[in-house]
């Protein structure tokens, strides 16, 4: 999916594409939908490009879809003076380039200001979905970036303690050996960690591995086997800490719906409890939820899924 835009920020190249709004001449400006999308890791916008083109094709909605600084197309350092790195860690100063979760709220806040989709005056306060770590990239943005949206969904959100499993960890305590492995090891590993998060491997068989794995090999001089490492040896649980502990999942000012597949490789049940118990969910929440799907369902042109 071509990201053709350029939105620059403290050295990166971050690649987005604001779309939609060519297609709405019908439409007056304000009645346009604006929904941002937001991925974790180690994906990129690809992981989306199915539900976006089923969007497109309606004439109400204005999508913006980017790849996280360090991800996909995104991943072109350059900066203008010398930076600092996400941590004063030896083995991580092997990098150049922010890309903590810490670091990625302040690169998506900075954007939505930039194509006015921040929720400030005058801009429009999006929809949200965010996969994976993007869940704390987006509850960051909007707690302590200042970020308004008009809802989120959190679809199998990362977003409490403990972080990653026994490669993960492996992976931050080592960084330096995992950027020296050949490429041909270093594509299996790519290809064993994106196998590991999927419950049916045949739906990899169909372009997904592949278009999953396209981001992280190949390339010159192993930077994109760099990338791999940086944005896993980056995740410093701090960031996510400094949410649980101050509180801040219960100040969200908007409705969060969380969506988990109970076949999540990644994310267990009692994670995604956690999550909702921290949003402050109430059980009145259900009747609102059914009164939302009586008024939806059977209505001309609906598509009714369970």
């Amino acid at each position: 999916m071509d990201l053709p835009s350029t939105f620059h920020f403290q050295g990166w190249n971050i690649r987005y594409k604001l779309a939609g709004s060519i297609n709405t001449t019908a439409l007056n400006q304000s009645q346009l939908k604006s929904l941002v999308f937001v991925h974790g890791t180690p994906w990129s916008s690809a992981v989306f490009q199915p539900v976006i083109k089923a969007l497109l094709a309606k004439p109400s909605y204005q999508i913006l879809i980017y790849d996280l600084p360090g991800y996909g197309q995104s991943q072109e350092f350059a900066p203008s003076a010398p930076s600092s790195t996400a941590t004063t860690s030896p083995e991580i100063q092997l990098f150049q380039g922010d890309t903590s979760v810490k670091f990625q709220a302040k690169a998506l806040a900075e954007l939505l200001k930039h194509v006015q989709l921040d929720g400030k005056p005058d801009h429009a306060a999006p929809a949200v979905i965010a996969h994976d770590i993007a869940g704390t990239i987006v509850l960051r943005a909007h707690l302590l970036e200042a970020c308004e949206f008009d809802t989120m969904m959190l679809v199998d959100a990362n977003a409490v303690l403990p972080w990653g499993d026994g490669f993960y960890k492996l992976a931050r305590e080592e960084p330096a050996s995992f950027l020296r492995l050949p490429p041909r090891i270093f594509e299996a590993v790519v290809r064993a960690v994106i196998q590991s998060a999927v419950h049916d491997p045949s739906v990899l068989k169909t372009g997904w591995e592949d278009a999953l794995a396209r981001p992280w090999i190949g390339g010159e001089a192993g930077e994109r086997q760099k990338s791999f490492v940086r944005q896993i040896a980056q995740a410093d649980d701090g960031d996510v800490a400094e949410m649980l502990e101050g509180g801040f999942y219960g100040r969200v000012r908007c409705d969060v719906k969380i969506v988990w597949g109970e076949q999540d490789q990644w994310i267990p049940k009692n994670k995604v409890e956690d999550l909702i118990g921290r949003l402050n969910d109430q059980p009145e929440r259900f009747a609102i939820e059914v009164f939302d799907w009586l008024t939806r369902f059977g209505s001309p042109g609906s598509l009714n899924t369970s």
